[in-house]
């Protein structure tokens, strides 16, 4: 696994145990780096490890037609 510099201390549930990373360089499992990316909680190149797309976000909604008074 490579070192990951942590940018802010978060807790990650697993299996029924949470687990707290410290902010810092270390190693994380893929599923916790997963999560911190998604969060946050770590710098941006460590995106290249990530192995799932980010999320993006939804297409803006449709306007309804207003309906008598609206």
């Amino acid at each position: 696994m490579p070192k990951t510099t942590v940018t802010q201390a978060f807790h990650f549930a697993k299996g029924g145990e949470v687990l707290r990373y410290k902010k810092g360089e270390q190693d994380l499992p893929q599923d916790a780096l997963d999560h911190a990316i998604r969060h946050g909680f770590v710098k941006q190149d460590a995106g290249k490890h990530l192995t799932q797309p980010r999320r993006t976000q939804a297409a803006a909604t449709v306007e309804e037609p207003k309906h008598g008074t609206d």
